[in-house]
């Protein structure tokens, strides 16, 4: 990855694309580099003196495409990502980063919840329908199942943790 790019990713930290000054020059200062990598990229990415660099803006000072520029942040994250060694995965269309978010969810509200499979699945629908929007779907059942079924693309996660079977899905509105 550019390292210009692999930088930006360092600063954002939370994710959402965009960089401030203030997140530059606590990034700078924290990694010890030189202060002229503020100035430099506020003459490079930010000419309007918003305070604020966006990963779109970025990638067209670079000659970059952004889509292509986030699907490598993914993949690389994905390489670093694993789930607990407690979660079974038995058929998903889900990325990596999501599968991981949604097992440590899984794996939180099932502490909260001491096991509680019936408010496990409210708990973990209201987390779905709040971070990814609504319609999700969610079956906690014991032994085996079948299931047949049409879903949004890249939201199905079906896996086995701690003698249950969880069967996750989004639909269309």
């Amino acid at each position: 990855m550019d390292p210009f790019v692999q930088a930006f990713f360092s600063v954002d930290t939370d994710g959402d694309e965009m960089i401030t000054i203030r997140d530059l020059e606590q990034y700078v200062d924290q990694n010890h580099l030189e202060k002229k990598m503020v100035t430099r990229w506020q003459s490079l990415f930010d000419k309007n003196n918003t305070g604020r660099i966006t990963l779109p803006h970025f990638c067209e000072v670079l000659g970059l495409k952004a889509a292509d520029v986030r699907i490598r942040r993914q993949e690389m994250q994905s390489m670093h990502l694993r789930l607990r060694p407690e979660f079974e995965v038995i058929k998903t269309t889900m990325s990596m980063n999501d599968q991981v978010v949604l097992s440590e969810e899984v794996y939180r509200i099932d502490l909260e919840c001491q096991g509680e499979t019936r408010n496990i699945a409210d708990c973990l629908k209201r987390f779905l329908d709040l971070r990814y929007g609504r319609m999700w779907h969610v079956v906690i059942c014991k032994g085996s199942t079948a299931s047949s079924f049409s879903h949004v693309p890249h939201t199905s996660f079906f896996f086995l943790y701690k003698d249950n079977t969880y069967l996750i899905w989004q639909t269309p509105e």
